[in-house]
């Protein structure tokens, strides 16, 4: 038996949350000049629509120096094509964009046009000439009244609404992106007594904070709060202080980030321009008892004090930059009383996020005036690095996860404007030596380009891992390399993407797609304790959720993705019942009960004749597509189906006593399926006009809506299609690729599975393992543009239980099974898994037919072995050494 002793013997009991704070304190900012501050018109009430030769405009005063104006568009059509200008009072052209039907969806601020400089403030107009189709643009009939300007919010947009040269009503859905401020510091002093008890500072800073008591930072924690739909709800963290007091005069000093609440640089889901987008404001309340016990609060309000700090620029796609003289030369002035930012105040329960010790690079190679420092793998974080040198040189630093043709690291990022993942410092003292690291964000990089403008050495270049506490929980290896490195860059890559939420990519989205987490989820469980991050990401669906309950695609969101789509956001559903089969919680489901069942009834609301007609991303990143060949309406019907089926077992689990309603509904959904695309010729699903596609017979197979007098050939036409197509390979995207390998097993081809997975040429995982990664890519094809995605990954859950040889066969592993594969190209594997029972254990060789299993079973629960030829064994708690002989029985079933 393996030792296993990276892994805890059990699982902790969930933390409770701590008791609520009394409040006295009150929000405060930094009263920022309007020049700084974006122009912004959120709100429509009707779509303006301007068909080809015609055109559309806003007139708008930009408050300040600006670099992008974005704005919201809808289309009906797949086939338009319009021009976006910027011109200036004069009518000249002043930058323009082509508008055309891509594959990211139209929808809130996914337009914006991106300035190639600044350009001052001053009159301007927005137009959009329609070349092709119709083109709307969201309009608010009668702009809002005016407000007082209270000095951290968006300014309302100032012009009018034109089309074709006239004036019309209203006003259209706008931004525009100025040059932002530098960030807030905040500060305040007060005096303690001697021999204060205890001292606890409870505190957030919106979008992220940085807290000192008399210089020294109160917490590890970074990137604090984790995202949430802030108008919703708005995290804090207490921190014991009481060593950082003494007596006399102390100081508390705040510094913030911008991060997702007060995010800038214009970028396709309009983080910029969300609902809730103000400038930072901070709430602290530090609270002391003193030797009498006697308790003293202080709390932050106007007696504060507020001034530019030294990151001068925060922007969310890009980077920081920070100037070490200009904190210096910035003037403190009284705090400004903010409006709360809405959210329900509510204590962090999920695991902070830390640093881990800085990595050096295996490799540092100068290259024409840069040197690019090599990590050896895909990581999320950013870089420490010591400078010394004249004042106001400047060290420019470029993160990526790839390198260009001239061994340069390269990161563009079509979906976001400026630059890509740099960091920039500015030195203050001559001859000063200095460390640092940017604060208020994180990159997504195996590279490191550093550059320096001006007198400037820099040295001691080191990688800071950022990473969310969570504890390992699972082991897997076997005795293919392959198969073992595909569970191991599973859980490598979720990990590089948890902060705050489960994420697709550091480097180009840092959004919370909730298809790439329910997908992964079962996977993702093996490696990691996800209770807290992942209620805590549930309790943002619930926050996200619109009138109708409908979840939006990615969670948080600027409004951005709002459409229905069951194949995305059945996270709602999913990853509830996931959380429940792996720990035996029924907590997680009666606290998502409500949410799951509107959800889900609005889904099915929204069918018609039984199937999805609706957008949908499908079964995304199939080889050689972005949407799926066969559209989105198989594979979307499918998920939804799986999902009506997973609210009746919750039902069940309930007690409610409408489960039989979505069995019903499932039902109805798989025989429109059935009838709508079975071809009776070939006894197999088919798109007219597409042909044979994997998925849309993998996913009725995966979830029992295939007839049963139709199994046999729709399982046999698979595994046609990959032994003679495909070659053995796969051909499916995210969603049928989770569920493709556990289909082959189940309907008699585990072999076939093993193919399938131990492929070492496209597509495939093969590749990758290949090429030295230690990270899954984001799709199949060698253009993937991120190499630190993990939604590929969701078939190393079937990996894990059939190879590894550990499932589990009812809530909270009360009763798993040990069934390991049999194949001749499978001869050992050894899997590990702490359960909230205790750690539950496989360790198997095979040699020919005979059997060698060292089993661990926890205390309370029961395991039953399953081995090909052999009778089924019951084991109770303990661990047990199993010597399996080959047998006549064994040698036919292994055959």
């Amino acid at each position: 038996m393996s030792d296993h002793s990276t892994l805890p013997e059990s699982l902790p009991p969930l933390a409770a949350p701590p008791p609520p704070v009394q409040w006295s304190a009150q929000w405060i900012g930094k009263r920022t000049d309007p020049a700084h501050r974006n122009a912004l018109s959120a709100d429509s009430d009707h779509v303006a629509w301007a068909e080809p030769g015609h055109w559309v405009g806003q007139t708008f005063t930009a408050p300040g120096p600006f670099v992008a104006v974005g704005l919201d568009l809808v289309s009906d059509d797949d086939a338009v094509r319009g021009v976006l200008e910027l011109c200036d009072a004069d009518g000249t052209v002043l930058a323009e964009q082509v508008i055309e039907r891509g594959i990211v969806r139209w929808d809130r601020f996914a337009h914006f046009l991106e300035l190639p400089d600044a350009l001052g403030a001053g009159e301007y107009l927005l137009r959009l000439r329609v070349v092709q189709g119709r083109i709307g643009w969201p309009t608010l009939s009668t702009p809002p009244p005016d407000q007082p300007d209270d000095g951290v919010s968006p300014l309302p947009v100032t012009g009018r609404a034109v089309r074709d040269g006239g004036p019309e009503p209203g006003v259209r859905v706008i931004g525009v992106e100025t040059v932002p401020a530098p960030n807030p510091v905040f500060r305040t002093s007060f005096v303690v007594p001697e021999g204060v008890r205890e001292a606890e500072l409870s505190a957030v800073g919106l979008g992220y904070g940085e807290f000192r008591v008399n210089g020294q930072p109160v917490t590890e924690d970074v990137l604090e709060p984790a995202q949430t739909t802030y108008d919703r709800t708005v995290l804090y963290r207490t921190y014991d202080v009481t060593a950082l007091l003494r007596a006399g005069e102390n100081t508390l000093t705040a510094e913030l980030g911008r991060g997702f609440y007060a995010a800038r640089g214009a970028n396709t889901w309009g983080w910029n321009f969300a609902r809730w987008h103000r400038e930072p404001v901070l709430l602290a309340q530090l609270e002391y008892r003193d030797a009498a016990g006697e308790r003293h609060v202080v709390a932050s309000g106007g007696d504060w004090e507020a001034a530019e700090g030294a990151v001068t620029s925060d922007l969310l796609y890009t980077g920081e930059t920070t100037d070490l003289a200009h904190a210096r030369r910035a003037a403190w002035e009284p705090a400004l009383v903010a409006a709360p930012p809405g959210g329900a105040l509510r204590p962090a329960t999920a695991p902070p996020v830390r640093r881990s010790e800085p990595l050096a690079p295996v490799a540092s190679t100068p290259r024409d005036g840069v040197v690019v420092h090599d990590f050896g793998e895909v990581l999320a974080g950013r870089v420490r690095l010591t400078a010394v040198g004249e004042a106001g040189a400047e060290v420019v630093v470029r993160y990526a996860e790839q390198l260009d043709a001239d061994g340069v690291p390269h990161c563009h990022n079509a979906l976001a404007a400026g630059e890509s993942q740099v960091d920039r410092l500015v030195l203050g003292d001559s001859g000063a030596e200095v460390t640092w690291e940017p604060r208020f964000s994180y990159k997504g990089f195996r590279y490191v380009g550093v550059e320096v403008h001006g007198g400037a050495t820099v040295t001691d270049v080191r990688a800071v891992r950022l990473q969310t506490q969570v504890a390992r929980v699972g082991e897997f290896a076997c005795s293919d390399e392959l198969l073992t490195w595909i569970v191991d860059a599973t859980g490598r890559t979720f990990r590089n993407n948890l902060h705050g939420v489960p994420t697709d990519t550091p480097v180009y989205e840092k959004n919370g797609w909730t298809a790439d987490a329910h997908l992964a989820t079962e996977a993702v469980l093996h490696h990691w304790d996800l209770r807290a991050p992942l209620r805590k990401w549930l309790d943002d669906h619930v926050d996200a959720r619109d009138e109708h309950g409908v979840v939006p695609q990615i969670v948080p969101s600027p409004d951005w993705g709002r459409a229905a789509d069951p194949a995305w956001s059945g996270s709602m559903v999913l990853i509830p019942w996931y959380l429940y089969r792996e720990y035996g919680d029924r907590d997680v489901l009666e606290r998502c009960a409500e949410p799951i069942r509107t959800y889900a009834d609005r889904l099915l609301a929204l069918t018609a004749d039984g199937l999805w007609p609706h957008h949908s991303w499908g079964d995304w990143l199939s080889p050689g597509h972005h949407f799926a060949p066969e559209g989105p309406m198989p594979t979307a019907t499918m998920v939804l189906l799986h999902l009506v089926q997973r609210v009746a077992d919750i039902g069940d689990v309930l007690g409610d006593t409408g489960a039989e309603r979505y069995r019903a509904a499932a039902a109805q959904l798989a025989t429109a399926y059935h009838q709508r695309f079975f071809d009776t010729a070939t006894g197999t699903y088919r798109a007219p006009g597409v042909g044979y596609r994997q998925a849309m017979n993998v996913l009725p197979l995966a979830f029992g809506a295939v007839p049963a007098e139709h199994v046999t050939s729709v399982a046999e036409g698979l595994f046609a299609d990959i032994e003679h197509r495909t070659g053995g390979h796969l051909d499916c995207g995210a969603v049928a690729a989770k569920h493709l390998l556990p289909v082959l097993a189940a309907h008699g081809r585990p072999d076939l599975a093993i193919t399938v997975a131990t492929q070492r040429t496209r597509p495939g995982w093969g590749p990758w393992f290949e090429a030295g990664a230690a990270t899954l890519m984001e799709s199949w094809d060698e253009t993937a543009r991120s190499h630190n995605h993990y939604f590929l990954g969701a078939a190393s859950a079937w990996i894990q239980q059939a190879v590894g040889g550990l499932r589990p066969t009812s809530p909270g592993w009360a009763t798993f099974d040990v069934a390991p594969l049999a194949d001749d190209r499978l001869t050992w594997a050894r899997t590990a898994h702490t359960t909230v029972r205790g750690r539950a254990a496989v360790a198997w060789r095979r040699t020919g037919d005979a059997w060698e299993l060292d089993v661990e079973v926890p205390e309370t629960a029961v395991a039953t072995v399953r081995v090909p030829g052999h009778p089924e064994t019951s084991l109770a708690g303990g661990r047990h050494a199993l010597r399996l002989p080959a047998t006549d029985e064994a040698r036919s079933a292994a055959r």
